[in-house]
């Protein structure tokens, strides 16, 4: 597995400086796959191997041509290297829906320059997951997932014909939007908190899919999420925070949002992995 040294990060900060050289595969073993849809199972590992590089050499999908759907962050920039063979080589970084926190580094150099993509871009990528890049920001070590582009399509996702319900439901989950309230957050500043059923429909434990998948904004800007005193009493006390569910359960969940106003309408859009707008209701 490649493994490549940035001495800068360059897609955030700069050019950079690459080193490359490689370690063995591991192979996984030859247990029963998982009962998830192939949609799931694929960017379920997908985001996992860009949480944690370095673990690529134990998956399926090290060294193997893969098809999914990411956004793109920022414009390509070209790598120079001591290295002839990294040399010139240009990257751009793109995010999965499920983990925009997280930006996996797709190699272009493969691609045509003039079918490079642009700031904001929806890809649907092929490309074979071939290593790390590794380097340090803000005194802290960054390992990224460096993912090879054989070839990619610009997406012109279409908005029309939106349900517009505070019903959502997949195959992973069931989500009802259940009420709202505007209470003053931990620093003094007014808060949407949303109250919701979240029902999990995975085989196994998972996470709510509210800050996944589920969008809120005051006049086309994303709100972040904020927190309550702990003995706020306005708060619905049957409600729970961010608790894992077991498979199968449903409870009743909240979270809290930074308001950029008290007065402003709040939109929300659901997403699925592969960027499609599923729902868009207001609040």
């Amino acid at each position: 597995m490649k493994r490549r040294y940035l001495v800068g990060l360059f897609l955030l900060i700069g050019l950079v400086l690459l080193n490359a050289c490689s370690i063995s595969h591991t192979p996984k073993s030859n247990a029963p796959k998982s009962t998830l849809n192939k949609i799931e199972e694929l960017y379920g590992e997908l985001s996992s191997n860009a949480n944690s590089p370095k673990m690529l050499k134990h998956s399926d999908q090290f060294n193997q041509k893969i098809t999914f759907v990411a956004q793109v962050d920022g414009e390509p920039l070209q790598v120079k290297s001591k290295d002839d063979t990294l040399d010139g080589e240009w990257y751009v970084s793109v995010f999965l829906m499920r983990n925009r926190n997280t930006p996996m580094y797709l190699n272009l150099s493969s691609i045509k320059k003039e079918s490079w993509p642009k700031n904001g871009d929806i890809l649907r990528i092929d490309g074979i997951p071939i290593g790390y890049l590794y380097t340090s920001y803000n005194n802290e070590r960054l390992d990224l997932l460096d993912i090879k582009a054989k070839a990619i399509e610009r997406l012109d996702l279409k908005k029309a014909d939106v349900p517009s319900t505070k019903i959502m439901e997949t195959e992973q989950y069931k989500v009802e939007i259940i009420g709202s309230d505007i209470l003053s957050d931990t620093f003094d500043d007014p808060s949407l908190v949303v109250y919701y059923t979240f029902k999990n429909k995975k085989d196994y434990t998972a996470t709510s899919p509210i800050r996944t998948y589920f969008f809120f904004s005051q006049k086309e800007k994303q709100l972040e999420v904020t927190i309550l005193d702990d003995d706020n009493k306005k708060l619905n006390s049957k409600a729970v925070h961010r608790d894992t569910l077991e498979s199968g359960e449903e409870m009743l969940y909240y979270e809290v949002f930074k308001l950029l106003d008290a007065e402003s309408t709040v939109d929300l859009n659901v997403y699925d992995d592969e960027y499609n707008l599923l729902n868009t209701i207001k609040i």
